[in-house]
């Protein structure tokens, strides 16, 4: 038997899967725990956030300038600018997650007083090019291999998803295809945000509910791809998107994409 060097044996051991812990933030939305600038900080997990975003205070300890201007939209048509830093790095739970440019944004506008400290937001522009697992149910991501995307997709299914590049170009959000009567709509899936579904008013109708009224409605559709979208308590609004699926209907999936070929699966939340 021919034996290989120490190294090569090394290199030929397959990878494993990476998992990153979450831990709810405020009681509303996900975070987890990762070093950047060699110190320990806080970031949210905000799948609809498009951008990573890191506050004033953050690019200050890593040595960076904010500089020039990116410009967004949140799905209500409201317009964000922030100023941006660049090669900002993530290292944590065995996993570096790297953005070329991210936005700088002060959370102090948005959080209560007493919040626990945040350096920032990672969206999925830090995982681009990965496969990714968002597990709410077990708080947890996963850094997928090709060898752990075969069992966990195995009893799966698979739905359309696309994947949104606002902000330049800079942005990656995704969007999966919810269908209707008249063809699919593409709802933003979005871990930040702790409704249920909210539809664009002008899509109301298609889902039986009330586009003016201010109340929660039921709906109830289906994913292209045969999965049950259902909720009680959704809403519908004035919005620039067709529609948003939240974390409160997430954490009932084990959600698996793949940002670098535009796909996704879904499969049951295992029990532990």
């Amino acid at each position: 038997m021919l034996a290989l060097p120490p190294q090569a044996s090394a290199r030929s051991q397959p990878e494993q899967p990476t998992t990153i812990a979450l831990s709810p933030y405020l009681g509303v939305v996900w975070s987890f725990e990762a070093e950047l600038a060699g110190k320990p900080r806080t970031f949210l997990f905000d799948t609809g956030g498009g951008i990573t975003v890191i506050t004033p205070a953050t690019a200050a300890e890593i040595g960076c300038t904010p500089w020039g201007q990116i410009s967004g939209f949140r799905m209500r048509g409201d317009r964000i600018d922030m100023m941006r830093c660049n090669d900002v790095s993530l290292r944590g739970h065995g996993a570096t997650l790297a953005t070329s440019t991210a936005g700088v944004f002060d959370f102090a506008k948005l959080l209560p007083k007493d919040a626990p400290p945040l350096a920032g937001s990672v969206a999925l522009d830090s995982f681009a090019g990965k496969i990714l697992t968002i597990d709410l149910a077990h708080r947890q991501l996963v850094l997928e291999t090709a060898s752990s995307l075969k069992q966990r997709i195995a009893g799966a299914r698979e739905i359309s998803m696309r994947l949104a590049g606002e902000v330049s170009g800079h942005a990656v959000t995704p969007f999966v295809a919810v269908a209707t009567a008249k063809g699919p709509v593409w709802m933003e899936v979005d871990t930040g945000s702790d409704s249920s579904v909210i539809v664009g008013s002008h899509n109301a109708e298609l889902f039986a509910m009330k586009p003016d009224s201010k109340e929660p409605q039921p709906f109830r559709a289906e994913l292209v791809g045969g999965v049950t979208l259902a909720a009680g308590d959704a809403h519908a609004m004035p919005l620039i998107l067709d529609g948003n699926i939240g974390a409160s209907i997430l954490k009932t999936w084990v959600l698996t994409v793949d940002l670098g070929h535009g796909r996704a699966w879904i499969s049951p939340v295992a029990a532990r």
